[in-house]
């Protein structure tokens, strides 16, 4: 039993005697954590009457296309652009669910060509008084999500008109 929990967390690149991930060559990984913004979610009455604070960390597997990084902001994926993002989808329409609040802002990260996968938390900080932190943690790969990205050019101009 402990070979195949050791093969699988291998198969997923965490080491098996330090629980590290390895990242895998060619990609790097980007973060963007405790993000921490108003958000329209909720099934009750009184979480549709005002905003809710949510914490949010990304953690991205991001293509390298060089051998080496350059100083251009052009040839990396930016966190400006993954801000203004999430500041939108949280803002611009009423969410039931967390899960459903994740799946969005993985798309979100998915439809950067250079982003193949998404690591997504998402906390509700208000409903327990401080109590309790619920939340959900969810990982998308390129590959699990159907439908064409925006090509790079037009997915800036979208991002740049909508920043908040």
């Amino acid at each position: 039993m402990l070979d195949a929990i050791l093969s699988a967390q291998c198969a997923r690149g965490v080491a098996a005697d330090s629980g590290v991930t390895t990242i895998p060559a060619g990609l790097y990984e980007l973060f963007l954590e405790n993000v921490v913004l108003p958000c329209r979610i909720g099934v009750f009455d009184h979480e549709r009457d005002a905003p809710q604070r949510v914490r949010i960390d990304l953690l991205l597997q991001v293509r390298q296309d060089g051998a080496q990084f350059s100083d251009d902001i052009g040839d990396v994926l930016s966190y400006d652009d993954l801000l203004s993002g999430l500041k939108r989808i949280l803002l611009d329409e009423h969410t039931n669910l967390v899960e459903m609040l994740a799946e969005k802002i993985a798309r979100l990260c998915l439809a950067h060509e250079q982003v193949q996968s998404a690591r997504v938390s998402v906390a509700k900080l208000d409903i327990y008084d401080g109590v309790a932190v619920p939340g959900i943690r969810l990982e998308r790969t390129r590959d699990q999500m159907a439908g064409p990205s925006l090509p790079a050019s037009r997915r800036l101009t979208v991002m740049a008109e909508r920043r908040i």
